[in-house]
């Protein structure tokens, strides 16, 4: 490869055992070249400044000026430069510095080889487009006056107060479901920050994150967001969870609302796992929704909890249509019939799925959604069912946008809907085994 072309790298670390330990590694890649090294981080900058690299390998702990300080000097001064942090303490305080001092990754040593290379290309390739800026003339933008056109996507989150009902299971096998029924474009977001398992019921582990988009929050768009996204065989495009549990307190609420607002600008359908809480981040995504399909299992704790959230989103003004009670596992030998919840919840069950303990388990083992894997089962049947009732419900206001428009403009209540409240609720879909 012509070396013009491979990822010019610096490392920075006062130890310098792990500095030629850093270069022996990154010497066997073809697209890989270290062209600097230094032993604090004032020489960090110098070296910087004059060889202008891809990337800077930087220590976080060093005498003199420390990796922290050395990388905001690094970003403000070689803007075209991005750094990658690196330290033997992992504690979300030091992930939270180096971020905002403007590390894109932090690696927590001892770390493999394949940690770093993923990290260093991962890197290089966000930041292509940055670096490109950065170093060509200046040019005169033009504006493009944009057209006055409203979002027509929808949010549909799937969210449960109690943990263990099936929320990601759901939510996977819904996101594909809703585009193999309307053929319309469809993003899953897995909003569990700290244990997503998206990736892992859907087989894509590894690649970019929802944390790769914060350090775009400002300059955030289409083009950006679509970098990010990963492509599932089904059509579906996913945006994955941070990659390790510390790092879900970087992606912030407001982080969360900017990246839904976008995604519902280019895709008609935004499916969101969330977690069993009430932090900010959480209600930020519920208060965004124009769905909320909240899962019970036929379990007194379930039931529970889901009557205490029901009080919640009755004292957050969310309307009656915004929240549907979905009954998963509906089949269940519980001594607790459906009909018992609704007398509980003071409200009807708008969707029941039945269980399939062989299914379910073998399809999330293998990374195959049993919507795809197994369609005819009756599992399968309850989730598309869903998926078409969502549809239903939401193309039908889709279809009257101008009339949504006004109302939403002139209406709070409206406008956190996202379309026109209905006046009744579709009884609910149930298919029994």
């Amino acid at each position: 490869m012509p070396a013009e072309d491979k990822i010019r790298v610096v490392i920075v670390d006062d130890v310098e055992d792990t500095r030629e330990y850093l270069t022996k590694l990154l010497h066997f890649e073809s697209d890989i070249q270290v062209v600097g090294e230094a032993a604090d981080g004032e020489e960090g900058i110098a070296i910087a400044q004059e060889l202008r690299p891809d990337i800077v390998l930087m220590d976080i702990n060093m005498p003199g000026r420390d990796g922290i300080s050395a990388t905001e000097a690094i970003r403000a001064q070689v803007p075209g430069t991005q750094v990658i942090m690196m330290s033997v303490q992992g504690e979300a305080d030091y992930l939270r510095r180096s971020m905002l001092a403007g590390a894109r990754e932090f690696l927590t040593k001892p770390f493999s080889i394949d940690e770093l290379l993923n990290s260093v290309r991962r890197v290089h390739q966000l930041s292509r487009g940055e670096r490109e800026a950065a170093l060509s003339p200046v040019r005169e933008v033009v504006p493009v006056p944009s057209a006055s056109v409203e979002p027509t996507g929808r949010i549909f989150s799937v969210f449960s107060p109690k943990g263990g009902v099936g929320c990601s299971t759901v939510a996977c096998n819904l996101a594909v479901a809703l585009r193999s029924t309307t053929q319309k474009r469809v993003v899953l977001v897995d909003c569990n920050l700290q244990f997503g398992d998206v990736g892992i019921l859907l087989n894509l582990q590894g690649g970019k994150t929802i944390l790769d988009l914060v350090p775009h929050m400002e300059d955030l768009d289409r083009e950006v967001i679509s970098d990010v996204l990963i492509a599932h065989a089904s059509g579906i495009k996913v945006l994955l969870a941070p990659p390790r549990p510390e790092m879900a307190e970087l992606v912030t609420a407001d982080h969360v609302k900017r990246i839904l607002g976008e995604l519902r600008e280019s895709f008609d359908y935004v499916v969101v796992d969330l977690w069993p809480s009430f932090q900010e981040t959480v209600l930020s995504v519920l208060d965004l929704s124009d769905q909320i399909l909240v899962l019970l299992s036929l379990e007194m704790p379930a039931i529970k909890n889901v009557k205490l959230f029901l009080e919640v989103a009755e004292a957050l003004g969310y309307p009656p249509d915004k929240v549907s009670l979905v009954l998963n596992r509906s089949d269940a030998v519980a001594g607790i019939k459906p009909g018992d919840v609704e007398a509980i919840l003071r409200q009807p069950l708008w969707a029941s799925i039945v269980t399939d303990t062989k299914l379910v388990p073998y399809a999330a083992n293998q990374g195959v959604p049993f919507v795809i894997s197994n369609r005819d089962s009756n599992v399968a049947k309850g989730i598309t069912n869903l998926a078409r009732m969502l549809s239903t419900r939401f193309d039908a206001q889709m279809a009257v946008g101008s009339e949504n428009a006004r109302a939403r403009s002139g209406n709070p209540v409206s406008k956190l809907l996202g379309g026109i409240p209905l006046k009744r609720r579709p009884a609910a879909a149930e298919v029994h085994s």
